[in-house]
């Protein structure tokens, strides 16, 4: 008897997570859960997950901000959403400024995006969020450290974030979210019975129709050519990570590697 697929969405902060954990409510109901710690910086072991995994066997999708790679379970199928890292700066500082509850916000509210990025170079606590997170939270830098808050990412865990990348067959990306979602329920869709993912978007911080590249110029020039230079040094692997993202969604999208993926899921 061929085990149950279930769906491990590893929701990075303020990458389209939550539009994601949306469709997953929508389409399958109870079926889908969420897992996380006992607070925001909570990280949890794939061990940990598998023994939820365990106690709730009726659950074929399940979202977590704080569950790391690799996958807990062989049956599972990895859902994981990249970004460009300057957007997802200005999305974590809109978001972090409106929202009390989030950690640091009262950093956000008394800066500018400015100031809030020079934050963030002096590496003060809590600007992780912002610096090579994407690696961090794919890579084995979460765990180096005491608290996640002093984790910080290396050359090596890059490699290690784009091999796992590559071991599950492609990545969403954020600034592609409909190219994403179809990539997504093409491969998972007849896997897991009632899955439909959805291009309905929810919680964006900043709604616009801009291109990216218009976005990302205008981000550059409220930040300076020296201190975007500064930040963009700063996230130079989270860039990578998301150059290697968008390589693996263009590959998957391809007739091709559709077929191919399929057949070995």
């Amino acid at each position: 008897m061929t085990k149950a697929r279930t769906l491990i969405h590893y929701h990075i902060f303020k990458n389209a997570g939550t539009s994601i954990d949306t469709c997953l409510r929508r389409s399958l109901g109870e079926r889908w859960g969420s897992f996380e710690g006992t607070h925001a910086h909570d990280i949890q072991a794939p061990e940990q997950l598998a023994r939820f995994m365990e106690a709730n066997p009726h659950l074929r999708a399940i979202s977590s901000h704080l569950a790391r790679p690799p996958l807990p379970a062989p049956h599972s199928l990895p859902v994981v959403f990249i970004r460009h890292p300057l957007l997802r700066a200005y999305s974590v500082y809109h978001f972090t400024r409106k929202d009390t509850a989030q950690p640091f916000s009262d950093v956000a509210q008394s800066n500018g995006f400015a100031d809030y990025i020079r934050w963030t170079l002096r590496e003060e606590p809590g600007s992780i969020v912002i610096r090579d997170y994407q690696v961090v939270h794919l890579s084995a830098a979460s765990w180096r450290c005491k608290h996640i808050l002093d984790a910080r990412a290396t050359e090596q865990d890059l490699r290690q974030a784009c091999s796992l990348l590559d071991s599950w067959g492609m990545a969403g990306v954020v600034e592609q979210f409909e190219r994403s979602v179809d990539a997504y329920q093409a491969s998972y869709g007849p896997l897991v019975p009632g899955l439909q993912l959805a291009y309905d978007r929810e919680n964006v911080t900043e709604p616009t129709c801009a291109p990216v590249d218009d976005r990302l110029e205008q981000l550059r020039q409220m930040l300076g050519q020296d201190l975007y230079a500064r930040f963009m040094a700063a996230n130079a692997l989270d860039l990578g990570l998301h150059e290697h993202a968008t390589r693996l969604l263009e590959q998957a999208l391809s007739p091709a590697s559709s077929k191919i993926r399929a057949q070995a899921l």
